[in-house]
């Protein structure tokens, strides 16, 4: 259970973060750099919707 709620916590962490990079970025950023922001939001993301899941059914 300790480890769900831990990649649970920092996959949520790490969209927020990388998820806010993407957004502020400023217009004259690489694209190539967005899209690995985004990428690793979406990653983040969908760690931590698969530990919450697991989170509910018991882990």
């Amino acid at each position: 259970m300790k480890i769900c709620a831990t990649v649970f916590t920092i996959g949520w962490g790490a969209a927020l973060a990388f998820g806010w990079i993407a957004l502020a970025a400023p217009p004259e950023e690489a694209s190539q750099m967005r899209s690995i922001t985004i990428l690793l939001a979406a990653a983040g993301a969908g760690a931590g919707l698969w530990a919450w899941l697991r989170i509910r059914r018991g882990c």
